[in-house]
Formats: C-alpha cells, structure tokens, sequence
C-alpha cells in the first residue's frame, strides 16, 4: 500500500501576505458595514411596521367612535 504524505508549510507560508492581507481586511471592512447598514434597515422596518400597527389602531378608534354616534344619532332619531 502506498501511502502519500504532504509536506506542512511552515505557519509564515500559510499566513496571508502584502496585497492579500489588504484584500481580506477591506472585504471585512465591507462586511462589516453591510451588517451595520442591515441593522438599521431592520430597525427601521420594525419601526415602520410599529407605526403602521398604531396607526391602524388610531384607525380603528377613530371609526368606532363614529359607529358608536351614528348608532346613538339613530336611536335618538327613532
């Protein structure tokens, strides 16, 4: 059986050099402005979506108290 052993590369080999260095630290750059710019718009969301949930509340309200003065002006009337 023959057996096939690869020679370790020693760790200064292995680690990232000059312009690839640079590369991968503006990639995490990039990415961590991404994450960030997510955030906010995820944030953002959640606020619009919240505003929209009181709005439809204010809505709501506002619609049942005129039900409720139509139905008494009507009783009244009757």
């Amino acid at each position: 059986m023959t057996r096939f052993f690869t020679r370790q590369q020693p760790d200064a080999a292995r680690r990232p050099q000059g312009r690839t260095r640079v590369r991968r630290a503006a990639a995490a750059g990039r990415l961590r402005v991404a994450r960030a710019a997510f955030d906010l718009s995820v944030l953002a969301l959640r606020k619009a979506a919240l505003d929209h949930v009181d709005l439809q509340d204010l809505a709501s309200s506002a619609l049942r108290a005129n039900l409720n003065r139509l139905a008494e002006r009507l009783g009244a009337d009757a």
